[in-house]
């Protein structure tokens, strides 16, 4: 399969009709289109997809609705028609596919998909093929399921990490797109049909076993089991529809709050300054507080040293003080000592030993003189000064500064810039709230947590569809065991309805062994081609290949066997180009690889390998690219001689993009 032409009318940013022509050359078969981001690169990528399958996905894999698929402007002109037409070659054969879509007559202006007819014509040869065929023949070129390993967004590469989780639910999805494109699904509905066919031969089988009174329990446990069964299939049914039903939901609602984003992103961020401002305004508040506080006490920071002086002056008396009344108390007691020894006339008074008399007449010569000393000295002996300066110096000891007046001029400088701030902060949720005033953030936020209880509420139907489908497995084991016991019974094969069981039985045996055959030898040629393929594109020369698992996702081998857990960004999607390769080369399937924002996460080691092996993996490819990804000549050199045909997307406004093709 090669494109030829793709003709865009109106669709998304690009207004009127505009046209790419594909490259044809064998060897120059890479087509380059370049353009910033929010020019309509991805709008391209989803022109083709919708032109085959009717749908665009935007992020997430999320479908684009018809009425945001129309280009703005033409809508605001009242232009409602929008269409794309593409032309390619497959198996020696020309075909156009034209698909358009236009408001019904009686709408004035669209709202959902159902206010559009859409109308899809296919030509091959030139010769019109009939509307109700042209599905068919698509899915006979290329099925919408093979599809994404040929048209897919470089941004989304990683969702193909989620392989490597077995019960990822996404991972589950991508492994059944996988196994489309190598043709297990044929097999599968194949065998699907003979469980159809089984479930009625079981129930011929229970009636017929129901005629016979040697088994008749044994058809009764059968038909309870199948009643049974029926109510676990009608249930699993229900759940998957409630399931549904709350992934579409969610679906809608994440695309409400992708579109705005930029609202919510403002909101939190107003929550945010409000939080701030709380902040600042009681830190202010605290500060006011403190210094209410320390006004009240500023007097001691300012007569701190004339306390200090008045505190050191009694201090000094206070010691002048008892050394002079310690004095006096020595002086009292010798004169005391003395007089008290002279009365005795012979005796001491303190050693009691006799005194003789010119030691009385020394001691009296003592005691005249320490009595002139006493009335001359002027010693002072007074308790209550003494008691009256210790309570003066405790009084002024518990008077201390603690910076009273450097504490306020701190806390008037940061109250002064905390202002400041505040203001700043005000200043600013008043510039979101004009913002944001024309939008309901209260229903955005609402929007947003309903979406969280949704997912939550799906989250919980998934596990009950999980215990559902374990019970029905478990309920068709015990139909099998209880059937197989029928059978065994006397006479029991010689019975229609056991032969008819039996039959289909082994037919689904064939039919089972044949998936597993397929799908290992699928699984095995997919890790071939991707392990070729990723030694030529990775950078480390350490790494062996790539090991695959049950889900269809790779892992990392180092030389030792050893798988590597701990992947770079850039290996991630080294490991998914890899896959998409290998899948490519397994399908059996030829078509072109259209390729949006490939080099997001890649070194410039990376990027060059992958660029020198990209023409070698399809016909035609088509890379839809930005200037962070290439760098110019450094980059397009290993390649330039692969390139058949550039084009650049220009931004004329915020809502209308042109496709200007580059000499």
């Amino acid at each position: 399969m090669k494109f030829n032409e793709l003709i865009i009318c109106n669709f998304m940013p690009f207004k009127d009709k505009q046209s790419l022509r594909f490259p044809q050359h064998g060897t120059q078969n890479v087509m380059l289109i370049l353009g910033d981001n929010m020019r309509g690169k991805t709008s391209v990528l989803n022109a083709i997809r919708w032109v085959f399958y009717g749908f665009a996905y935007g992020r997430h894999l999320r479908k684009i609705s018809r009425v945001n698929l129309i280009n703005r402007d033409a809508a605001d002109e009242d232009d409602w028609t929008m269409s794309v037409s593409i032309k390619f070659d497959h198996n020696g054969k020309s075909y156009q596919l034209n698909r358009r879509i236009e408001k019904l007559s009686n709408i004035v202006k669209p709202r959902t998909d159902a206010d559009f007819m859409e109308v899809v014509g296919l030509k091959k040869d030139a010769v019109v093929i009939t509307a109700d065929s042209i599905e068919n023949e698509i899915n006979q070129i290329i099925p919408k399921e093979v599809s994404r390993f040929f048209l897919f967004d470089g941004e989304l590469l990683q969702e193909y990490e989620n392989l490597l989780i077995e019960e990822s639910k996404q991972g589950r999805e991508i492994k059944r797109h996988i196994e489309s494109v190598l043709g297990v699904p044929a097999l599968i509905k194949a065998r699907d049909a003979l469980d159809t066919l089984l479930k009625d031969a079981l129930k011929s089988q229970q009636k017929e076993a129901k005629q016979d009174a040697d088994l008749l329990n044994l058809a009764l446990q059968l038909e309870g089991l199948q009643n049974e069964h029926t109510n676990l299939e009608n249930n699993l049914v229900n759940l998957t529809k409630i399931s549904d039903e709350y992934e579409e939901e969610i679906d809608e609602l994440e695309e409400f709050l992708k579109n705005t984003e930029a609202t919510q992103e403002r909101q939190l961020e107003l929550t945010q300054l409000d939080s701030k401002k709380n902040q600042i305004e009681t830190q202010i508040e605290e500060l006011n507080g403190d210094t209410h506080k320390l006004i009240g006490t500023l007097w001691k920071d300012i007569y701190a040293n004339s306390i200090q002086n008045t505190l050191q002056k009694l201090k000094k008396d206070l010691t002048s003080l008892e050394q002079s009344m310690s004095q006096s108390a020595q002086l009292r007691g010798t004169i005391h000592v003395l007089q008290e020894s002279l009365k005795n006339e012979d005796v001491c008074s303190v050693c009691e030993q006799h005194i003789s008399d010119s030691v009385k007449s020394l001691m009296s010569e003592k005691l005249n003189t320490l009595l002139m000393v006493n009335n001359r000295s002027g010693i002072t002996d007074d308790p209550v000064a003494l008691l009256e300066l210790r309570e003066a110096i405790e009084r002024l000891n518990g008077v201390r500064s603690e910076g009273e007046t450097k504490r306020i001029f701190a806390n008037s400088q940061d109250i002064t810039k905390k202002r400041v701030e505040l203001t700043a902060v005000e200043n600013q949720i008043d510039d979101i709230q004009n913002e944001i005033k024309d939008f309901d953030t209260a229903e955005i936020m609402g929007k947003r947590s309903k979406k969280e209880n949704l997912e939550k509420l799906s989250q919980k139907v998934q596990i009950a569809i999980e215990e559902d489908m374990k019970k029905i497995s478990e309920n068709s084991k015990a139909q099998d065991r209880i059937s197989e016991i029928i059978v065994k019974s006397g006479g029991g094969r010689s019975k229609v309805s056991n032969q008819r069981v039996e039959k289909i039985r082994q037919l689904k045996d064939v039919f089972n062994k044949g998936i597993d055959e397929l799908r290992h030898k699928s699984k095995d040629n997919v890790e071939k081609y991707a392990t070729e393929v990723f030694k030529q594109l990775t950078t480390e020369g350490q790494y062996s290949g790539l090991k695959i698992n049950d889900n269809y996702g790779l892992s990392i081998v180092d030389g030792t066997g050893r798988t590597i857990d701990e992947r770079s960004a850039g290996a991630e999607q080294v490991v998914a180009l890899s896959l998409i390769h290998g899948l490519n080369k397994s399908s059996g399937k030829v078509a072109p690889i259209v390729m949006d924002t490939p080099f997001g996460r890649l070194d410039p080691k990376h990027r060059k390998n992958i660029l020198q092996y990209l023409p070698r993996m399809s016909e035609q490819i088509v890379l839809l690219v930005h200037e962070g990804e290439i760098r110019g000549k450094q980059d397009l050199e290993s390649i330039a001689e692969h390139i058949g045909a550039r084009y650049e997307i220009r931004r004329l406004s915020a809502t209308k993009s042109n496709i200007d093709e580059l000499i």
